[in-house]
């Protein structure tokens, strides 16, 4: 059994938030090891989240706890869940965040939070990251069942983010995707994986072009260095997805990019 507890929110370093929810998982759970993925998710991006959570629990051991508060409808009529899949435990609201991990091979179980008897007391109707979820999260780690937390539910019931499904023409060997994430350097993650390309063009990759706001870069490089510095390029970043950046610079700068901007690739006519 594990005691970690990862935090993924869109709560900053700013204010009091975090280090409260740290307080409440100790004040149960004192041998806890908690470990902060993110908390510079966009403020209520949902979709961020779910690739973040979706790329990274995998690092960390069998059983580990996820808290994961990115909740635009705190308060409102949105149920709060446990999931169990790929051998780890998921908290969070059901509003999509969880939607990349639930694939039928990989799913266990879930479950409603309906145990008011770990919350913290009063519960806030504006902060169940530390009321409802990290209470509930130490007693998981300290070897709580997950069926205690809830009435189960199924895994068709769970909300799944809304995905922006890669388009492949096979004929013309096109593949258009969009920016799905941009990190803390300004590299922009697309939602194209590895494998998508090299499904469309072979393990040993022709020549490509990719377009991003009307600026093409040319080939797919193995990393940032083998541009000069201030240069744009494309990897294939640490998550398995092409990545647009700029060698110590941000490509969401140089490219003045947002998320859903569309990115193309294609054969280079060259």
């Amino acid at each position: 059994m594990t005691s970690i507890i990862t935090l993924t929110t869109d709560f900053g370093l700013a204010d009091e938030y975090v280090a409260v929810m740290k307080g409440v998982i100790l004040g149960r759970a004192p041998d806890a090891t908690i470990i902060d993925l993110s908390h510079g998710i966009a403020r209520q991006n949902i979709r961020q989240a779910a690739l973040l959570i979706a790329s990274a629990y995998k690092f960390f051991p069998d059983r580990t706890v996820h808290i994961v508060v990115v909740d635009p409808g705190v308060g409102g009529s949105r149920r709060l869940i446990l999931l169990q899949a790929h051998g780890h435990l998921f908290l969070a609201p059901d509003n999509g965040v969880l939607g990349l991990l639930l694939e039928p091979e990989h799913f266990q179980a879930a479950y409603e939070l309906q145990c008011e008897q770990y919350y913290v007391q009063p519960v806030s109707s504006t902060f169940h990251g530390r009321d409802i979820l990290a209470p509930v999260a130490a007693r998981l780690a300290k070897g709580l069942d997950p069926a205690a937390v809830g009435p189960a539910i199924a895994r068709q019931a769970i909300k799944t983010v809304a995905a922006t499904e890669v388009n492949i023409d096979h004929k013309q060997h096109i593949v258009t995707g969009e920016i799905a994430a941009i990190d803390h350097f300004g590299n922009l993650l697309t939602n194209i994986s590895k494998k998508c390309l090299q499904d469309l063009y072979g393990s040993e990759k022709p020549f490509v072009t990719i377009t991003v706001n009307g600026r093409t870069i040319t080939g797919i490089h193995g990393s940032y260095m083998r541009k000069a510095p201030g240069e744009l390029l494309a990897v294939i970043g640490s998550r398995g997805f092409l990545e647009i950046a700029v060698n110590q610079g941000s490509a969401a700068s140089y490219l003045a990019a947002r998320l859903a901007d569309k990115v193309r690739v294609e054969k280079s006519r060259a």
